[in-house]
């Protein structure tokens, strides 16, 4: 069954062609696959045949239009589907440099490689994460609360979400957080209304990335909060604390909690559009005994944001 309704009156070939000219992205595949007669499972043989592998799940997305492809495994794939689906070449590798319009910003995804080095072991686990990464429960709210010993070391890390289900029911959310020192990751101390699901943990890069499971299955378009504390274990000082976003977040609050004996001499929040980019929207940060360094943007859009701060010498 298509996707996509077809005109009345045009022919399946009319409708490939208007959608290859016009895009979207996700339109144009889906359309071609249908053409071809194509189910996904056939679709992923064929790829891997070539040498390159894509799940279902991801060829899935693609052409609902939840994610698009960005890694260069991906384009390849992308290549490839153009010669397996009898289309011209580039026709849809030309419409991923077009945005899909008709997504709404906040589930708009990008991919792991803009927020990650790519020379980075964890790429390959995020990446098999993706079912739970997706976004049918997006983030509509996020604060963290940092906060940071005498010795300057980052101690604990509390959380609080709020998601919200999206088009079809959903219960998991990705979590990723990194460590000062090789050896020691954070761990996952505490949870509120969910519970932990499927972790991996990667002491030499001080990694941990695991699922969030909420209490209860969500309805789309239901509401629900999600609360976590990690522990940081390493016991080696820090300057900065960052969150990468995947997509679009209406609100983030990063408050970052000093102890009296360790107070920075300048402290400021910036963002990158990704892992190697230069620091953007450099904003300093007031410091007070009585208060927190706070940190808050409104319309997040996909890229890291984070705070920096400079110890007394």
């Amino acid at each position: 069954m298509s996707l996509f309704v077809v005109t009345p009156g045009a022919s399946a070939e009319e409708e490939l062609a208007r959608s290859l000219a016009t895009g979207p992205f996700s339109k144009a595949l889906s359309r071609a696959i249908d053409h071809r007669g194509l189910g996904l499972g056939r679709v992923k043989d064929r790829l891997a045949r070539a040498g390159v592998s894509v799940s279902t799940t991801t060829l899935s997305y693609w052409r609902t239009g939840r994610t698009r492809p960005e890694r260069a495994e991906s384009l390849r794939a992308v290549a490839l589907l153009e010669d397996l689906l009898g289309l011209p070449t580039r026709s849809l590798l030309d419409l991923l440099h077009r945005p899909e319009g008709d997504r709404p910003a906040i589930r708009r995804v990008v991919g792991w490689d803009r927020l990650w080095d790519p020379r980075e072991p964890v790429l390959s686990v995020l990446h098999s994460f993706e079912a739970a990464d997706e976004p049918s429960l997006v983030l509509l709210s996020l604060h963290e609360s940092l906060h940071i010993g005498a010795d300057r070391t980052l101690t604990r890390l509390r959380v609080r979400e709020v998601v919200r289900a999206t088009d079809e029911p959903a219960q998991a959310r990705l979590v990723v957080l990194r460590g000062c020192a090789p050896g020691s990751p954070p761990r996952l101390v505490a949870t509120r209304y969910c519970v932990p699901g499927r972790t991996e943990v990667f002491p030499e890069q001080a990694l941990i990335v695991g699922e969030l499971v909420s209490n209860r299955m969500l309805a789309p378009g239901e509401t629900a909060i999600l609360e976590y504390e990690f522990e940081y274990t390493d016991g080696v000082p820090d300057d900065r604390h960052d969150r990468r976003f995947r997509h679009s977040v209406p609100e983030y609050l990063l408050e970052v909690h000093f102890a009296p004996e360790a107070t920075p001499e300048s402290c400021h929040s910036y963002r990158l559009d990704h892992v190697s980019g230069p620091e953007r929207d450099v904003t300093d940060v007031p410091l007070s005994a009585s208060s927190p360094a706070v940190a808050f943007a409104a319309a997040v859009t996909p890229g890291i944001q984070g705070m920096a701060w400079t110890w007394p010498v």
